[in-house]
């Protein structure tokens, strides 16, 4: 675990506490038998942005998605995650900025500042992991999904080593004036949504913003930024969903009143589309993910697991809260048993599991992970119908589909996935012979394989 300074770890302490009292508000409105899709259609009849088709991606989602890349998640197994295989959310364009571009902060301060890449590495550095996860984190695994974003299973994640400076001791030199309660955050990206021509843009309470866990960064794993995540300077807010790290800044504007721009409204949970008690995406829920095992199938992603004991790793987040357990599903949620867990490799990083699974050749088994973590919050539960507007924030469990096979310990060898195959298309789903919960498994939440 790398040192933390006393302003960070506090801050992870008093996020924790915020953390549960988000969940509580989220789960109140949007929660389990609070509200659904049934209600939603009452509500909007004549909504066209939700599906609850399995195979109907459309070009649009698609193209988002290739533009929008989730993470590899073999590689759970490593305790940071490589820059490539980070997820990334990139709404318009990336912009081409020089290391010369400059960052102005301005507003209700009395000590404006600007600074460059070069200025900002001057300042005392700090490296910390961060464990990121979009806002649509297990999009697809509401079955009325929202299919005008990027169509996410629970993949939309990454644990990298970010390094930069402390936003709050900047925000210290500038010296924020008396009456004001916002910093707002605007990236160079500049595109049109809602009908808006906007830059990507969010903003922070004064509070959260002075706390001394937002970090302005530079670097990602030791090496400068890349250009698609944010290079030269970028924000990064430990613990709060991936929406608030704002990338290519340009300003950070200190304001007094409550700005609520259309990134604001538009990342909340929802009811319907303009929901007066719209309640904002905040802190980070519990996840816990797996390492598929075995090996995969190119086109369907079955995994083809050999007979004998499989070592089943994964990764458990909570934000800012440490973890309490990992439990273990070969059945499908049916039964669960609990992991061996390790700590968490820093106060917003991830803790590795690991459990042994004993494979019986010639079964199929669905695997499945939950976590809990130290302020009592867990994740939803398996196929619980879920709704909120933008399909943000699902939690369900994992769930992967895996065959065993002695065969796949043969190159050459045969194994016939057409079965597997064939269920991608709810056409010819009947033709696959495979039941509901297999199918479920394998293709609702596309990522989880």
């Amino acid at each position: 675990m790398l040192p933390e300074t006393l302003s960070f770890v506090q801050a992870a302490e008093s996020e924790a506490k915020l953390a549960k009292i988000h969940r509580t508000k989220v789960l109140d409105h949007v929660g389990s038998g609070r509200y659904d899709a049934n209600k939603f259609m009452q509500d909007d009849p004549d909504d066209w942005k939700h599906t609850d088709g399995r195979d109907n991606y459309t070009s649009a989602e698609v193209q988002i998605g290739k533009r929008c890349h989730g993470f590899h998640m073999e590689l759970l197994k490593l305790d940071v995650t490589p820059t490539t295989s980070h997820y990334k959310l990139i709404h318009y364009d990336v912009p081409i900025l020089e290391p010369s571009h400059k960052v102005q902060v301005k507003g209700l301060v009395s000590n404006p500042l600007s600074f460059n890449l070069s200025d900002l590495k001057k300042r005392k550095a700090e490296t910390h992991p961060v464990l990121m996860a979009c806002a649509g984190t297990g999009r697809s695994q509401q079955k009325k999904r929202y299919w005008t974003h990027a169509p996410w299973g629970p993949d939309s994640i990454g644990c990298s080593l970010w390094t930069g400076c402390s936003l709050a001791d900047v925000l210290r030199e500038a010296g924020v004036l008396e009456g004001a309660t916002q910093v707002i955050f605007t990236g160079a990206d500049r595109g049109v949504e809602g009908g808006q021509v906007q830059n990507f843009q969010r903003a922070l309470s004064i509070e959260d913003a002075m706390k001394g866990h937002v970090m302005l960064c530079y670097e990602m794993n030791g090496q400068e930024l890349t250009p698609a995540h944010g290079y030269p300077i970028r924000i990064i807010v430990p613990g709060w969903y991936g929406m608030a790290s704002v990338k290519w800044l340009t300003t950070i504007e200190v304001v007094k009143g409550w700005w609520w721009g259309y990134q604001m409204d538009a990342y909340s949970f929802k009811r319907t589309a303009n929901d007066p008690n719209a309640i904002p995406l905040q802190q980070l829920p519990v996840r816990a993910l797996m390492a598929p095992p075995g090996f995969p199938d190119f086109v369907s992603r079955t995994r083809i697991c050999p007979p004998g004991k499989v070592r089943i790793e994964g990764k458990a987040w909570a934000g800012s809260v440490p973890i309490d357990r990992v439990e273990f599903s070969d059945d499908n949620g049916k039964s669960w048993r609990e992991a061996a867990l390790k700590e968490k490799n820093g106060s917003y990083g991830w803790a590795s599991w690991f459990v042994d699974w004993d494979a019986v050749d010639g079964t199929t088994a669905i695997l499945c992970c939950r976590a809990f973590d130290k302020e009592g919050r867990s994740q939803d539960r398996l196929g619980t119908e879920i709704f909120n507007y933008a399909s943000f924030g699902c939690t369900q469990p994992q769930q992967v589909y895996v065959k065993v096979n002695s065969s796949i310990e043969s190159p050459g060898a045969e194994i016939d996935l057409v079965s597997e195959q064939k269920a991608a298309k709810k056409a010819l789903e009947g033709e696959s012979g495979l039941p509901s919960e297999a199918i479920q498994a394998l293709y609702q939440a596309p990522g989880s394989q």
